[in-house]
């Protein structure tokens, strides 16, 4: 099937799923998702536009359209997370995609945070020296930088040491039953050593109120997850 054919890019919109400052319940930035319309799984979509060498115009669309469609009062009061792939990164047009966005957007500047994708199919670009410095490049620009889905590995302690990101995201499978799990709770007690509040870290799939107050309990700085908001519009 030809997804291209059926859902254009102009059928892509963003979906916000609000992170929760753990310390007084309020809201501290929204998560910008990629949904579309008719609905399509958005695991799909990514792997078709790198099956045909589209990944870069589908994700620096996407972070347009996070942009464009966040409410413009949002930005004073709450960051804006946005999804982006190390490939697009070290692409070559990347710097002045990223040009055109300060240009066109300039109150952007101190209020995005780019959250790097741990795709297993890019994992090998983390390494590379172009990749380092386009994160610093896009620190120096005034973006800020978060690590997403990180493994509980020696490797993701030596990423978090040398490019020193703003924040570190835990997926869903950190949080499900953190309530009862021994183990995930001594896991995530060994990421927040590792972080402050430079580097804050930031647990996702939060599903019930005991892993909530679970969450809290070790210190866990910001949550996110279908028990505090499910992903939806912003209204201007």
């Amino acid at each position: 099937m030809n997804l291209l054919k059926q859902y254009t890019w102009k059928n892509l919109y963003s979906e916000y799923q609000p992170l929760m400052n753990s310390s007084n319940d309020q809201i501290f930035a929204y998560e910008a998702l990629m949904r579309s319309s008719p609905k399509i799984n958005p695991l799909a979509m990514i792997e078709y536009a790198r099956h045909q060498e589209v990944l870069y115009e589908l994700d620096t669309i996407c972070i347009q359209n996070a942009i464009t469609e966040y409410p413009f009062s949002y930005y004073h009061s709450h960051y804006l997370f946005i999804n982006i792939f190390p490939s697009t990164i070290v692409h070559d047009d990347f710097k002045n995609f990223i040009g055109s966005l300060l240009k066109k957007f300039p109150h952007i500047r101190e209020r995005i945070v780019f959250e790097v994708n741990e795709d297993v199919n890019e994992v090998h670009i983390w390494t590379r020296e172009d990749f380092s410095r386009r994160i610093l490049e896009l620190k120096s620009y005034g973006f800020r930088i978060a690590f997403d889905d990180m493994p509980i590995a020696r490797l993701s302690f030596e990423r978090m040491y040398t490019l020193t990101p703003d924040f570190v995201k835990l997926d869903h499978t950190k949080s499900k039953d953190l309530s009862t799990s021994l183990e995930k709770q001594q896991l995530i007690s060994l990421f927040l050593e590792f972080t402050d509040e430079k580097m804050r870290l930031v647990l996702e799939g939060i599903e019930t109120e005991q892993d909530l107050l679970t969450a809290k309990q070790l210190g866990v700085p910001l949550l996110q997850g279908y028990y505090i908001s499910k992903p939806k519009r912003l209204e201007f």
